[in-house]
């Protein structure tokens, strides 16, 4: 659920044409994304998971990712829970362009601190975790309520909004432009500027 104040400030980045700072904007991408890209901590380089994910944007961005109840990827948050996260999409423009542009793309990427929520000390917390996680998957979110939850783990990371950058090719202006645009030749010259 994405509460809205107006735009993000990233503190002590340049914000570029391509970087979307409107938190209404940046959730509507979220929305339309299935994959969450954790990167933890690791040596002798860091070790990087797709998950499926939920999230909360209130004054924190916090994502919700579920697990098993042992691995490789828990002994290594619990080792240093200071992660990177990333979601993205990309869309090729082949045979057309919008505006100018034969690709575009959405992502967002944050830096945050992961935690385990416990089902017992943190019942509600843990259910409306498991509820965000399937509603971003386009689940019933009555599947939180199965006794299969008992066999999986519930994890948040917790990312303040000076630590999340969100960027786009096309900068959408509003959540109703996040959708990708259909691939039409719309005559507007190549812009190559951006690789130049």
């Amino acid at each position: 659920i994405c509460v809205l104040p107006p735009t993000l400030r990233s503190k002590g980045r340049q914000q570029g044409a391509r970087q979307v700072t409107d938190k209404a904007v940046l959730c509507a991408m979220l929305d339309q994304m299935e994959v969450l890209f954790l990167g933890i901590q690791d040596e002798p380089a860091p070790y990087v998971v797709p998950l499926n994910f939920g999230y909360d944007f209130g004054d924190d961005l916090i994502f919700y990712f579920h697990c098993a109840k042992a691995g490789a990827k828990l002994d290594l948050l619990r080792a240093n829970p200071h992660v990177c996260v990333t979601a993205a999409q990309f869309i090729s423009y082949a045979g057309g362009s919008v505006k100018g542009h034969l690709h575009d793309y959405r992502s967002v990427i944050a830096r945050g601190v992961a935690s385990r929520i416990d089902p017992e000390a943190e019942p509600e917390a843990f259910h409306h975790a498991l509820c965000r996680l399937l509603i971003q998957q386009k689940r019933d979110a009555a599947q939180a309520d199965t006794p299969l939850i008992r066999n999986i783990q519930m994890w948040k990371v917790v990312c303040k909004p000076e630590d999340v950058t969100a960027k786009a090719e096309i900068k959408p202006n509003s959540p109703e432009e996040v959708p990708f645009r259909p691939p039409v030749p719309d005559g507007i010259p190549l812009d190559e500027s951006h690789i130049l």
